[in-house]
């Protein structure tokens, strides 16, 4: 994203192949975590939650006062965190979602008990560069797993069936798919940009006794809206036991 020459990112895995990828960036990489912390600023631990214990015990030896240990995996609390760490250890907890491979990401996060003013200016400008950061308490972050780190599949899910509803009506999959895109980036958009309520916005759509109202009257009828409550109720439910897991 900008924010960090390549020749100055540090990038460690368990096997070769997983570091292929990075590789073509030209990010210095190995198979030595140790290395990699020992080398870095802030260390981002992109892995998955069950493998937290064992890596974070590999590297506690190489955290020093001015490592930053970023986490971005679900499930997983800065308190965990820092019981396998040196008690200097700063600890920084974010979630965000794939969409800051394009720079247009959500980001939360939280910081831990040796985070100063100028850690958390460094940590946000780091996310600010690949989409919308804030911060947040911990106690909210499950809800943004929920809610905006696990969107992006659901907003995949409306957008394939509003694709098949176009192809269903003759328009082609190609067409289908980018004007149903389209609505959905620009809707985004009015909502970020204009401040206002998606409630009042809608409104704004469905005219009295008009096409629209009577999609979203059928929408409300399926219980769309309550399915996807449910839905964030049920990732923010399997979070919680992965913290389990991980405590």
């Amino acid at each position: 994203a900008g924010a960090v020459t390549p020749s100055r990112i540090y990038a460690s895995s368990r096997t070769e192949d997983s570091l292929q990828k990075l590789k073509v960036f030209g990010v210095n990489t190995c198979l030595d975590n140790l290395w990699t912390v020992k080398n870095s600023n802030i260390t981002v631990l992109a892995i998955k939650p069950l493998a937290f214990p064992k890596v974070l015990n590999d590297i506690a030896p190489a955290v020093g006062p001015n490592n930053i240990i970023l986490s971005v995996a679900a499930g997983v609390t800065i308190d965990s965190i820092q019981q396998r760490l040196p008690h200097h250890a700063k600890v920084v907890r974010a979630m965000l979602n794939t969409a800051v491979q394009i720079r247009d990401g959500a980001i939360c996060y939280t910081t831990g008990r040796n985070i100063v003013e100028s850690d958390q200016e460094l940590v946000h400008r780091f996310f600010s560069s690949v989409g919308l950061t804030l911060e947040s308490e911990e106690k909210h972050l499950d809800a943004v797993v929920g809610l905006s780190g696990s969107a992006p599949a659901y907003f995949y899910l409306i957008l394939e069936a509003l694709s098949d509803a176009g192809v269903r009506h003759g328009l082609s999959r190609d067409v289908a798919t980018r004007h149903a895109s389209q609505a959905m980036l620009g809707s985004a958009r009015m909502v970020l940009e204009s401040g206002r309520h998606p409630g009042e916005l809608k409104d704004e759509v469905c005219s009295p006794g008009g096409v629209t109202i009577n999609a979203i009257y059928s929408m409300e009828k399926a219980g769309v809206r309550a399915a996807m409550m449910d839905a964030v109720d049920a990732c923010i439910k399997r979070n919680y036991e992965l913290a389990r897991l991980n405590d």
